[in-house]
């Protein structure tokens, strides 16, 4: 492990993944997290971390962002002594607010996806870890599909994001820490990390929330959809089959 993103989630960090990859790391985000390392996550939002934990999830990749990591930075700091600490914030605490909601809603905006979330083992699992999440970085109590971010206490998130913010700033030293702004473009980044410039543009990602429109791409979302409409066909066919068995009888 070589960079700890601490942004919370709608601060750029879609766009930090893909400076990240750019320069040639590879990177833990989100979809990782709910999906590969989902049954470690648990543990950890349910009874706490250790070392040893992140060492087993994170040990062959260079870099961790995301849903519930960012979070948890200090500890995964502990975890790899020499990563570099990376943190990007909003311009203010109602303009992040307004983000996050947004992206949260277009999540579960569809019917097809509230299904995914409802029927496939998958959707369960992830809606699950979602929940978890909620109650631990954000301190909201679990409800419907996504509700608990969707709607909750918005006095409490704006407080979640100052003083995480906050605690980041204080409690990492200067010297491991980069308050990266964007607008600065490869340069600072670069310098930090101690990586040539790229030859190529400064990238922009997921721009106005459009991560809740392309979300379906990632293979933890592919997976639920899958087994949404196999499991649609199954039901189909035991019903077609159940109606001739059915016709049969009466005939």
């Amino acid at each position: 492990m070589k960079v700890i993103v601490a942004s919370m989630s709608k601060c750029g960090t879609k766009t930090l993944h893909k400076c990240l990859e750019t320069l040639g790391y590879t990177v833990a985000d989100f979809d990782r997290h709910a999906f590969q390392d989902r049954e470690e996550w648990k543990k950890i939002l349910l009874y706490g971390s250790t070392s040893e934990q992140f060492h087993k999830m994170y040990d062959d990749i260079d870099a961790v962002c995301g849903l519930p990591a960012f979070y948890f930075w200090e500890e995964i700091a502990t975890a790899f002594p020499d990563a570099k600490v990376i943190l990007t914030t909003r311009s203010d605490e109602y303009v992040w607010l307004k983000s996050f909601q947004n992206q949260m809603h277009g999540l579960s905006s569809s019917w097809i996806k509230r299904l995914c979330y409802i029927l496939t083992p998958t959707g369960r699992r992830t809606r699950e870890h979602y929940r978890r999440c909620g109650r631990v970085v954000y301190s909201c109590p679990p409800q419907g599909i996504n509700q608990n971010i969707i709607q909750p206490n918005e006095e409490l998130l704006r407080r979640r994001y100052r003083e995480h913010i906050a605690s980041v700033v204080s409690r990492c030293s200067e010297k491991r820490l980069l308050h990266f702004d964007f607008r600065d473009g490869w340069k600072p980044l670069c310098e930090f990390l101690e990586k040539p410039i790229p030859d190529q543009a400064f990238p922009y990602e997921n721009k106005n929330a459009k991560l809740a429109s392309t979300l379906w791409n990632l293979e933890l979302y592919k997976k639920m959809t899958r087994e949404l409409y196999v499991g649609a066909a199954i039901i189909s066919a035991l019903a077609s089959f159940t109606c001739v068995h059915l016709l049969r009888m009466i005939d």
